[in-house]
């Protein structure tokens, strides 16, 4: 049995070793270092990436359909193939009367245009909607906030939600709630504020302002859609439900039912399920990429491990004549190329962790999240570190240990 001061005592000659030979030793602790902070950044990136994107897709409630219009792809009753198919926002409100089995159907209509109050003007996003919108991504309002109801939507009232950001541009630490803004010179009446979304999760209207649908047709026109969201019934299949929203759009607005380009109806669960899938690959291909790299740096380490073997030669033959036993020999190397891989290891970690942290002051895209170091990455780190670390002293400890003294001795 290997007893605690035996892999002290072997510890300390590993370190005076390293010690002596200290270009050796950095570069041998920059390969893993290298390496570790490859897998640790790249991994950290994916749960961020992850992370940003999943709270996006979890920000859009379940059993809702997103539904896109584009060019068709097919003729279709004298209709040539290449027409755009173009759904006016009016017409989508009343889907739910038209098609049994919708309970929200709500467009989707965006324009940038000038906002000001008192001495501020500025352009900024506007969003018409309808008021089922802050059920269906699940917006959250501050206190004494409230969103636009039916009747105010049907009659286009002149009532506008505050992003968070937006809020405090205009208003600082001021209530806003009563008071009215300019929206192309026309007064709107701020009846409530989006509180400041956490982080990572989708903030594209923190900077922004809603209104009702009617109020934007009224000043925009009633212009043409790209894609509106719709929540069926739970009850309903939603095969079929898609089924009948394909065959509706097709007839009304003359194209191939089989036509997929015309129209393209996504499902949020498929989605998500989708989504959980292609993360899991992004990360995993990150990952398969930083290992790769810290193989190449474990490599270099097996390397200079049979290098120190091949000079230590005469040593290793002269200990086996004093009686020194095989499994000595094999222990000595192998805990050299494991402590090696050790040191780079926590010193590449520690470097990413920086790095990391710094990023967190970077201005990243929003799509891109914020790198996260999690208990899973340091777990993978951990395993793939030791595994690499025993691989990369285990031949060369196996060479050292089968030595015959007498040839050691020769050489």
């Amino acid at each position: 049995m290997v007893s605690f001061s035996y892999l002290s005592s072997l510890a300390q000659q590993i370190f005076s070793e390293m010690k002596t030979r200290k270009l050796r030793s950095f570069l041998a602790l920059f390969c893993i270092g290298w390496g570790t902070l490859t897998v640790v950044l790249l991994l950290a990136l994916g749960n961020g990436f992850e992370e940003a994107n999943r709270k996006n897709m979890m920000s859009v409630v379940d059993g809702a359909f997103f539904v896109l219009f584009s060019k068709t792809e097919k003729p279709y009753a004298g209709f040539p193939k290449g027409r755009n198919v173009y759904v006016k926002s009016s017409s989508i409100v009343d889907l739910k009367n038209n098609i049994s089995g919708i309970k929200i159907a709500t467009p989707f209509l965006t324009e940038n245009d000038d906002i000001s109050f008192k001495t501020t003007q500025i352009k900024k996003n506007i969003y018409g909607v309808s008021s089922a919108f802050i059920y269906m991504r699940k917006l959250n309002l501050t206190k004494d906030s409230r969103f636009f109801n039916d009747r105010e939507n049907g009659e286009g009232n002149r009532v506008v939600v505050l992003g968070n950001k937006l809020k405090k541009t205009l208003f600082g630490n001021e209530n806003p709630l009563g008071k009215s803004i300019l929206i192309k010179n026309i007064p709107f009446y701020i009846i409530g504020v989006i509180e400041k979304p956490a982080e990572n999760a989708d903030n594209r209207y923190d900077d922004s302002l809603i209104i009702p649908y009617k109020a934007f047709i009224a000043i925009w026109g009633d212009v043409n859609l790209n894609f509106f969201l719709v929540v069926f019934d739970p009850s309903q299949d939603p095969v079929i439900v898609k089924n009948i929203l394909r065959k509706y759009f097709s007839y009304k607005y003359h194209f191939d039912i089989t036509d997929k380009t015309a129209i393209r109806i996504f499902s949020s669960s498929k989605m998500l399920q989708f989504f959980t899938w292609f993360f899991f690959g992004i990360k995993l291909f990150l990952g398969i990429c930083g290992v790769l790299t810290l193989g190449v740096g474990c490599l270099g380490i097996t390397n200079i491990m049979f290098l120190i073997v091949t000079e230590r030669t005469r040593e290793i033959g002269l200990r086996k004549a004093l009686g020194a036993r095989d499994w000595h020999i094999f222990l000595q190397i192998l805990l050299e190329g494991v402590i090696i891989v050790g040191l780079g290891g926590i010193l590449g970690f520690l470097l990413a962790s920086l790095v990391a942290s710094f990023l967190v002051y970077v201005h990243l895209p929003e799509w891109l999240g914020i790198p996260v170091i999690s208990k899973m990455v340091l777990f993978a780190v951990v395993v793939i570190l030791g595994s690499l670390g025993i691989l990369s002293g285990y031949f060369p400890a196996k060479r050292a240990a089968s030595m015959d003294p007498y040839i050691a001795l020769t050489k």
